[in-house]
């Protein structure tokens, strides 16, 4: 069963301290990387309701979302914590004109959390910002609130079509990091038509 976490969201809408960078072998960055461009999505035309959708099982999205939201933190200098969280949410594809199918496809938002102080957040955040600009994803919505300690962020990779959100959230000294794929059918499903 899914938990969605305090104060999440179905879709992404446009809408205790600081650990030390650890230095890691270049291979399994290659590797991180490799994942962050091949492993998430692919694009498909948007105006064909019945055009063919990316597969993948729920276990590889997942696997795909642990490792990007891995990433992200890796790229803010911040250890995920134990808890809240993980919270993994999969739901079922509603189409743009509100069509639900039965095939089995879904969508997967995957959310875990930072614990650090509130003045570490926004240097946290800015250096995830960079890191994405330079992994193609589009920054929507940035958002400093200097006097409150405050950041958010979205963005969505265009090509590869995943949401991604970092912010500030609750209880205190918490940063969110999240992933929300776009939508997928499972490798055996045959793809129903509209």
């Amino acid at each position: 069963m899914s938990r969605r976490p305090p104060g999440s969201f179905r879709t992404p809408r446009p809408p205790s301290g600081a650990v030390p960078r650890r230095r890691r072998p270049l291979s399994l960055l290659l590797i991180v990387l490799s994942l962050l461009f091949t492993g998430a999505c692919v694009s498909q035309p948007s105006d064909d309701i019945n055009a063919p959708l990316p597969r993948k099982s729920r276990a590889d999205a997942l696997a795909w979302a642990k490792q990007y939201t891995s990433t992200m933190a890796h790229y803010a200098e911040v250890a995920i914590a134990d808890g809240p969280g993980p919270f993994t949410d999969f739901e079922a594809c509603v189409g743009k004109h509100d069509e639900v199918a039965e095939d089995g496809r879904f969508s997967l938002t995957y959310t875990v959390y930072a614990h650090l102080p509130r003045e570490q957040h926004i240097a946290a955040v800015r250096k995830l910002r960079a890191a994405l600009k330079d992994h193609g994803v589009d920054v929507s919505d940035y958002t400093e609130e200097t006097d409150a300690h405050k950041v958010t962020l979205y963005g969505k990779h265009t090509a590869e079509k995943f949401l991604v959100i970092a912010d500030t959230v609750k209880p205190p000294n918490t940063l969110r990091l999240s992933v929300s794929t776009s939508c997928f059918l499972p490798p055996d499903a045959k793809q129903q038509q509209f």
